[in-house]
């Protein structure tokens, strides 16, 4: 005798079942064209060996509708090891600050990052810090979004830019006079994506490409609470030789314990501590009501 599971297969005809087809859209044309500039800024960062400009960095307040800004440079080398192994390192160098009201005031904050120290510099209240931001032995982009003390991303990977936000074509802001002199740029929006770092208290980031060099030339960062930072690098050079003004900005200095206040933090295990933003205007360095206010660039 056929097994009972045999014999109600013969006489039951089978259950049809209705399969609904998954219907996926086609990317579009835009969709397209920012995954296309994804690859190619991957490709392009992969490329950099050194990286130097002019840097303006602005920071908006909404509560009180005002900007402060700092002028300076930034720097970046990446410096071959054994093998493929290469180390980055960069500096960023702040010599003037202008407040809201337009006052300017000269001041010296040095930002270096070197083997998986983070130093910095306030020379006017002669404060020296310095952190191992970097387990030994392991690697770290500073300058990668959400990383380092202001956003220059520079040869990050597609896949991880992807997982982290939601990419589409961006356009200059009208709000923001200091991009005002953009020309010639490519421009991506990115929406962080639930559950990420940045998703608690950033709306957006927007990014700005030189179309023809893939240089870094803008970057805001836009907060739930309607503040923003903005970065804007000028006459950007990638490759070219490194001055020596500029390679004297890479190399952490060994300052006087007689004359500057210093603070050494060595790794403090498994979790990173994320460096802190430049300070624009602290208290304590607040340009004093008989200093000669400098030139305004």
């Amino acid at each position: 005798m056929l097994p009972l599971l045999v014999l109600l297969l013969q006489v039951t005809p089978p259950a049809t079942t209705q399969v609904v087809p998954v219907v996926t859209a086609p990317p579009t044309a835009s969709a397209e064209r920012v995954d296309r500039f994804l690859t190619e800024l991957e490709a392009s960062g992969a490329t950099i060996k050194s990286y130097s400009g002019a840097l303006a960095l602005e920071k908006y307040d909404a509560l009180v509708e005002e900007s402060e800004r700092r002028f300076g440079r930034v720097v970046l080398e990446k410096v071959v090891l054994e093998k493929k192994d290469s180390a980055q390192r960069f500096a960023i160098y702040f010599d003037e600050f202008v407040d809201g009201s337009g006052r300017s005031d000269r001041s010296v904050d040095h930002w270096i990052y070197k083997d998986g120290w983070l130093c910095e510099q306030d020379h006017r209240n002669k404060s020296f810090t310095k952190r191992q931001i970097v387990a030994p032995g392991e690697s770290f982009d500073p300058l990668a979004l959400g990383q380092g003390p202001i956003p220059i991303p520079i040869g990050q990977k597609k896949s991880e830019v992807l997982a982290r936000f939601e990419v589409s074509e961006g356009e200059l802001p009208a709000d923001i006079p200091l991009l005002g002199s953009l020309q010639n740029v490519a421009a991506l929006k990115l929406i962080p994506r639930a559950g990420t770092s940045m998703a608690k208290e950033t709306a957006s980031v927007e990014l700005f490409y030189d179309r023809l060099t893939l240089a870094p030339t803008g970057v805001v960062i836009r907060e739930k609470n309607g503040n923003r930072t903005v970065a804007r690098i000028t006459r950007p050079v990638i490759n070219g030789e490194v001055r020596d003004e500029d390679r004297a900005l890479l190399e952490i200095p060994a300052p006087d314990p007689k004359e500057w206040t210093i603070d050494v933090r060595p790794w403090q295990g498994a979790e990173r501590v994320k460096p802190t933003e430049p300070k624009l205007d602290p208290k304590s360095d607040a340009p004093k009501p008989d200093a000669a206010p400098a030139a305004k660039p």
